[in-house]
């Protein structure tokens, strides 16, 4: 017979349910909605957190499913062991509050029903949008249970973290499938999921037709080759708002499928921000591919390259990316956008560090980064291909020298007046005849201004001499 819970809860002592002190104390903030109680851990052992209940495997787990179920501050419910006891969930599945749960086994087996006995709990709670799976032994029916849960949620999910798990060939296509009723799915993680074609194939397919929502996206520990990325950059080309990719540790990728996860960061509509690749293996001619890549690319602000296998050779093209310094128009052109790259063994290239810092000190003003790195790697402007304008480009040429001024920063304040300087005696030397004339005629317009305006003063005062002869 089944307790009735809720015509006991008036009456129960919290003592009389379990005898350990610290899930005493865990009921009696779950009973009174304490506010600073918003998370739970059911844990196998104790960790020694306040937030850890350890069930006593008797009457304790149903009531402590009555007060989780009754609860409205609970923010997060976390299963580090399994629970095999069915008035748990029916009591859980009352709850409203709970926005994330979490299911971790440490490699082993979940109870194979825990995914079922939950589905209530997911389809009742609106406010769910976060479900973690990590490090379990996901079976033929644990994960078709898992993909059923995930069909069932009554609420538009938000994240979905699957990861290291163990799994069955053809499961975890089942389970992305069921992500298609979410189309509001802003994270993806499925790290270490053994990802290959059939697997991107589907991501794929998720990826075009429903998750037009997805900001991040997580592949890092696959099995993904080149034929995956091509499928899942075709998937990634249609106006995704895709702003972190984690394809690290994806290993049997080659120089041809990084080309193809290239061509992302050469879209005009692109909207990536991080892009992890690290311990890939890829080489000089892959960093190279990349550099190449971000060459009028405006948005990536952190690319992760840790163990990729580059030398010297391979991060010179970075340097000349981020500040090229053969010209003046050239380093104006240069990337003024990505602030953090990752992997540079340490004392290495110290110029692209550098250009790195200024892209971050710019704050995202890309005018104001390139004049910074226009002043400090140029001492002198080459005015030679304005001179067929003659002076009405200089005035330009001023305007811009007095902007960079106002930015009051120190490498600017160095050689701001200097070269300004420089620039106008290039032109009066070009043009000595045309400064001399416009200089002259300058002069004459402003006697001819005096002139006027004498005239007029000289007119005023014969009138007033004439007011006052009337008067005598």
């Amino acid at each position: 017979m089944s307790t009735d819970y809720a015509a006991l809860a008036d009456t129960i002592k919290i003592e009389d349910i379990t005898s350990k002190e610290l899930n005493r104390e865990i009921l009696h903030k779950l009973k009174n909605n304490d506010e600073s109680f918003d998370k739970i851990f059911i844990m196998q052992d104790s960790s020694g957190d306040g937030d850890d209940y350890i069930p006593d495997d008797g009457e304790d787990l149903g009531w402590l499913g009555h007060f989780i179920g009754q609860n409205t501050k609970l923010l997060e419910l976390q299963f580090y062991r399994t629970i095999g006891n069915e008035s748990f969930y029916k009591e859980v599945s009352h709850n409203k509050s709970i926005n994330k749960v979490f299911f971790y086994a440490n490699n082993n087996r979940l109870d194979e029903n825990i995914f079922r006995m939950m589905s209530p709990f997911f389809k009742n709670n609106y406010n769910l949008n976060e479900i973690e799976v990590d490090e379990c032994d996901l079976r033929v029916e644990d994960s078709r249970q898992l993909s059923l849960a995930i069909t069932g949620v009554c609420s538009q999910l938000k994240k979905i973290n699957i990861s290291h798990n163990t799994i069955g060939t053809g499961q975890l296509v089942n389970i992305i499938t069921a992500l298609s009723l979410h189309p509001q799915l802003e994270v993806l993680c499925l790290p270490g999921m053994s990802i290959g074609r059939n697997e991107c194939t589907a991501l794929s397919t998720l990826l075009q037709h429903t998750t037009t929502q997805l900001q991040k996206l997580y592949l890092s520990g696959n099995n993904i080759d080149d034929e995956g990325v091509e499928v899942l950059v075709n998937a990634l080309s249609n106006g995704n708002k895709v702003e972190v990719l984690d394809l690290s540790w994806n290993e049997v990728i080659t120089i041809k499928g990084w080309k193809e996860v290239a061509t992302l960061l050469e879209m005009p509509d692109t909207k990536l921000e991080t892009l992890n690749i690290a311990n890939n293996n890829m080489g000089n001619d892959g960093a190279l591919v990349f550099a190449n890549a971000l060459k009028y690319n405006s948005t990536l602000k952190t690319l992760l390259l840790s163990g990729s296998g580059i030398t010297s050779e391979g991060w010179a093209p970075f340097s000349k990316l981020l500040c090229d310094i053969s010209c003046v128009s050239k380093t104006c052109l240069s990337n003024h956008t990505l602030e953090t790259i990752h992997g540079m063994p340490r004392g290495h290239d110290s110029d692209i560090k550098a250009n790195l810092g200024v892209n971050r000190g710019g704050s995202g003003d890309k005018e104001f980064i390139a004049m910074a790195k226009i002043l400090h790697v140029h001492n002198h402007f080459n005015m030679q291909p304005f001179f067929e304008w003659e002076f009405k480009v200089l005035p330009l040429m001023i305007d811009w020298f007095e902007k960079a001024d106002s930015f009051n920063y120190n490498i600017i304040e160095e050689k701001t007046k200097r070269m300004k300087l420089a620039a106008v005696y290039d032109f009066i030397k070009e043009f000595p005849m045309l400064y001399v004339e416009s200089m002259t005629r300058k002069e004459i317009s402003e006697y001819i201004a005096l002139e006027e305006e004498l005239q007029e003063q000289l007119k005023e005062i014969r009138q007033r001499k004439a007011h006052a002869l009337r008067r005598l």
